[in-house]
C-alpha cells in the first residue's frame, strides 16, 4: 500500500501509507544532497495560531494527514475517502490512484477499516513505470476513554497487511505480508484546537520492525475548514534516526456530507531513503443518518 519497504531487491522505494504506518517499500541509492523545505516555516506559525484561537468546535486527526486519533464515525457512520496520493525521494516516485480508504461506525467507540489503492511505482532499478494493485490493510479501533469522563480520548487501533495478489509482490510493488500495525492515539481538544499524539509499533514479514510517532494539532477555523499541522518519525530505534516528515493539511466542506481533503509536506532529514515530497487530494464522503 504506499508503505515503506525493503525488498530482497537492492532498492527501496517509500509511499504515502508508509508514513501512516511506518512499513518500508523499495530501496535505492538517494543522493544527500541539502534541500529547500519551504514547508517548514509554515508550520510553527500554524500551531501557534491553533493554540491561542478560541471557540467550541472539535477538529481530528486522520486523512489527509499521516496521524490517526481517537476518533469514530459514530454508529451506523460510514466515512469513505478517495484520493490521489503521492510520494517522492530523490531517485524515486510512488503513485496512489484511486486509493480508497473506507471507515465504519459500530456504536460509539469502534470504527472498522479496509484500504487498498492501484499503485504507480517508478525510478532507478525498476526498469520503468510499474503498476498493479496495492496490499489491503484491515484495521479495528476501539476508543476505550472519552474526554468527557476521563480527560483525554484514547484508543488502541491494530492494523493487518494483507496480499491482494503474488504478481504485484512478485513484481516488486506490493509489500511482503502479513505486517502487523499496533498504535495507540491519544487526543484532547481545547475549543477550536485538537492535539493528537499516536505511538505505535510496526511488524514486518521481512523488513526490520519499526517505531512510528506522530504529533498532531488541528484547529477549526469554522464549520466548514479544518486546518492541520503535523510531525511523524518512522525509525528503528525509538525517536532516533529514520525518517522524519512535517506535513500541512486541510478538510473542507463543500456539501452536508462530502469534504475536499489535501495535504503536502517534506522530509526533515537528508540522506538515503528519506522523504523529499508527500502529497494527498483526495475527498470524503460521510453516509448515514446522523445530522
Amino acid at each position: 500500500m504506499m508503505h515503506y519497504r525493503v525488498p530482497s531487491i537492492l532498492v527501496e522505494h517509500r509511499g504515502y501509507r508508509a508514513a501512516r504506518s511506518g512499513l518500508r517499500r523499495f530501496s535505492y541509492a538517494v543522493d544527500e544532497r541539502p534541500r529547500a523545505r519551504p514547508v517548514v516555516a509554515a508550520i510553527p506559525l500554524m500551531i501557534a495560531c491553533c493554540l491561542i484561537a478560541p471557540g467550541n468546535a472539535r477538529a481530528q486527526g486522520g486523512p489527509p494527514m499521516l496521524t490517526d486519533d481517537p476518533g469514530t464515525p459514530g454508529d451506523g457512520q460510514w466515512e469513505i475517502n478517495t484520493a490521489l496520493l503521492e510520494e517522492r525521494t530523490s531517485s524515486a516516485r510512488d503513485r496512489s490512484f484511486p486509493h480508497v480508504d473506507i471507515n465504519c461506525g459500530l456504536g460509539e467507540h469502534i470504527q472498522l477499516k479496509y484500504e487498498t489503492g492501484y499503485l504507480f511505482s517508478d525510478g532507478p532499478g525498476s526498469n520503468g513505470l510499474k503498476h498493479d494493485w496495492d496490499d489491503s490493510l484491515l484495521g479495528l479501533k476501539w476508543r476505550f476513554a472519552d474526554q468527557d469522563n476521563a480527560g483525554v480520548d484514547l484508543s488502541v487501533y491494530p492494523q493487518l497487511e494483507l496480499q491482494n495478489s503474488h504478481r504485484s509482490v512478485r513484481r516488486g510493488i506490493a509489500e511482503p505480508t502479513p505486517n502487523l500495525f499496533l498504535p495507540i492515539e491519544v487526543a484532547h481538544t481545547f475549543g477550536r484546537v485538537t492535539l493528537v499524539s499516536e505511538v505505535g509499533y510496526q511488524y514486518s514479514s521481512e523488513q526490520a520492525n519499526e517505531w512510528v510517532a506522530g504529533v498532531l494539532a488541528a484547529f477549526e477555523v469554522s464549520k466548514r475548514l479544518e486546518l492541520m499541522a503535523e510531525i511523524r518519525s518512522i525509525s528503528e530505534n525509538f525517536l532516533n534516526g529514520g525518517d522524519l516528515i512535517m506535513n500541512l493539511g486541510m478538510r473542507l466542506e463543500v456539501a452536508a456530507k462530502l469534504k475536499i481533503l489535501a495535504a503536502a509536506g517534506t522530509g526533515l532529514r537528508s540522506g538515503p531513503d528519506t522523504t523529499r515530497f508527500i502529497g494527498y487530494l483526495g475527498f470524503q464522503l460521510v453516509l448515514g443518518n446522523r445530522q
